[in-house]
């Protein structure tokens, strides 16, 4: 009787143990499962996290080169170029002045038969006639007028007035920049004569101002 006793004792002793070490191995593994899956969540939040921030680096990047890209066209990029071809100097002079033509035409077709855009717009279209000819002199390739993508659309006569006469410092002082430069005369006689048409437009600009 007792060793049946002892029998049975041992193998339910047996049976506790195997019990005990199968419920040791099940909390084993579910602490493993849910180490590894916290370490695949850091881990994938670190690469989001990494992502973002290269994002972002690009995108100020981005930025920061806008800011600092000139607005390379007509005079306002002529007075920031500061290492001049005259292939450049002709291509900026052509593209002032027919940004010139363009705003003029723009007013005229807004608002009317105004002074002194009526008579100015003429002598743009000769300026750019004049530039036409140190291209072909030159054997230079004319760029194609995009003036309408850079002009400013005035909300009325005086500010359009405005407008033209600050585009009109701007140019003199362009051809002022060209006119220091190694150039040859014909090329000089040329910006002379266009810087001083425009202090005459400035003048005519500047008057008509003064009735506002």
């Amino acid at each position: 009787m007792n060793s049946k006793k002892k029998l049975y004792g041992s193998a339910a002793l047996l049976s506790l143990l195997l019990l005990v070490g199968c419920s040791a191995d099940e909390d084993t593994a579910t602490n493993d499962s849910s180490a590894i899956g916290s370490s695949e969540m850091i881990e994938s939040s670190s690469e989001h996290d990494e992502s973002m921030m290269e994002d972002s680096a690009e995108g100020d990047m981005e930025e920061s080169a806008s800011l600092e890209t000139p607005y390379i066209y007509g005079a306002v990029g002529a007075l920031a170029d500061n290492n001049l071809t005259m292939e450049e100097m002709f291509t900026y002079a052509i593209q002032d002045e027919h940004l010139a033509h363009e705003e003029y035409a723009y007013v005229l077709e807004t608002f009317g038969d105004q002074a002194p855009f009526n008579n100015i717009i003429s002598s743009e279209a000769q300026h750019i006639t004049e530039m036409t000819v140190l291209f072909e002199k030159y054997n230079l390739a004319i760029p194609a007028d995009e003036s309408a993508d850079h002009i400013q659309r005035a909300a009325d006569v005086r500010e359009a007035l405005d407008n033209c006469a600050a585009g009109e410092v701007d140019n003199i002082a362009m051809y002022n920049k060209f006119l220091e430069q190694d150039i040859p005369d014909d090329v000089r006689a040329t910006f002379t004569a266009l810087r001083n048409a425009s202090e005459g437009h400035l003048q005519a600009f500047n008057k008509s101002l003064e009735k506002y």
